[in-house]
């Protein structure tokens, strides 16, 4: 009889050990800061999740932002449309998270304007949104008869957190050009 009790509590045990072990592997998946990139153009909205940057070899065509970051290649647009971003940011941690972020245009290393700057606090389990646009209207393109499709990266800074997207426009043969260049 007693041999009996006893095997039976290292089989609880181990059940108890086992469902510990699974219960930690979700928990550590769940806990964190994730954020999500929507955006629209062209009447088509891309949803970039946080594990994108993550990956060693993304799926979607990996476009080298630095030495060891990568980029998402790529959302385009003509000459003249506005490209809407949506940043959700999901705190799934048991504190409030307070950041600050940033979005800006870049070429070759050059930033050419600011899309969004502003302060973000987050209560525990739960998530916050900004939104912004990028009009290309505003682009001060200098090479704009040498190339018909040009490149900008938006990079959106939250803290130590840097998210590089690669934005094309294209500019048709007789398109006029923005004003700066007329």
């Amino acid at each position: 009889m007693v041999a009996i009790k006893l095997r039976n509590r290292f089989l609880y045990l181990a059940i108890a050990c086992f469902a510990g072990l699974i219960a930690i592997f979700v928990v550590d998946g769940y806990l964190g800061i994730y954020d999500t990139v929507y955006v629209t153009a062209r009447e088509e909205t891309e949803k970039i999740e946080a594990d994108y940057w993550l990956r060693q070899q993304p799926e979607y065509y990996p476009e080298r932002a630095g030495e060891d970051e990568i980029a998402y290649c790529c959302i385009g647009a003509n000459a003249g449309d506005t490209i809407f971003f949506r940043y959700q940011i999901a705190n799934h941690q048991s504190a409030t998270y307070s950041t600050d972020i940033q979005a800006s245009v870049w070429r070759e290393n050059e930033k050419v304007v600011d899309l969004f700057s502003g302060d973000v606090s987050i209560e525990p389990f739960d998530d916050a949104t900004v939104e912004w646009e990028f009009p290309s209207d505003d682009l001060k393109i200098a090479d704009i008869e040498t190339e018909r499709f040009v490149r900008f990266t938006v990079r959106i800074n939250r803290g130590d957190v840097e998210r590089r997207i690669i934005v094309e426009f294209f500019y048709p043969e007789g398109k006029p050009l923005p004003p700066e260049y007329e």
